[in-house]
């Protein structure tokens, strides 16, 4: 199965609740993921990272991301890789 990113852009403030957001994710979709982030002057790149995911879970992933007020005004780019190098 594939490993899945998730990234975005956003304030850097938003930082504490995007991590809340991955307990969330974890309680409800039965999959603990890791929260990057890029600074910049003009705010922030967040990126999720979860391994090993099937297409259910990345539907469930983003059906509660969808619900989620954080996410209100930001646009949530999924894409995801299979690791060729095992």
């Amino acid at each position: 199965m594939p490993d899945v990113f998730i990234w975005y852009h956003a304030d850097a403030a938003l930082e504490a609740s995007l991590l809340q957001w991955l307990h969330e994710v974890e309680d409800k979709a039965g999959i603990r993921g890791r929260l990057y982030i890029r600074k910049q002057e003009s705010g922030a790149t967040f990126m999720e990272a979860y391994a090993d995911v099937s297409g259910a879970t990345i539907n469930r992933i983003e059906n509660l991301a969808e619900k989620q007020p954080v996410f209100e005004h930001i646009t949530r780019r999924c894409e995801s890789f299979i690791d060729i190098s095992r």
